[in-house]
């Protein structure tokens, strides 16, 4: 497994944090450290997480499949050096 960091913008409404979760089972990503909080705007949050993706598994794939939930506003892969201790 290798960690990746994502970054991304939900929309704060019932049900979106778990279709991303969903999404993660469903692709066999392990979640390894989950951050989730409002912004000032109110109607959007803030997700970070840090997970596992198989051997060979492009974190860029990922982000394409979470751009596409409606709940989601925008995602990145946080290209960090220090990634490696987010979450330890």
């Amino acid at each position: 497994m290798t960690r990746h960091a994502l970054s991304m913008v939900l929309r704060n409404v019932p049900g979106a944090l778990s279709r991303v979760v969903v999404l993660f089972s469903t692709r066999g990503v392990d979640v390894e450290s989950l951050s989730l909080d409002p912004t000032e705007r109110g109607d959007v949050s803030r997700m970070d997480v840090v997970v596992g993706l198989p051997a060979g598994r492009s974190p860029d794939q990922l982000v394409k499949q979470l751009s596409r939930l409606v709940d989601v506003k925008s995602v990145v892969a946080v290209a960090d050096p220090a990634r490696d201790q987010i979450g330890a």
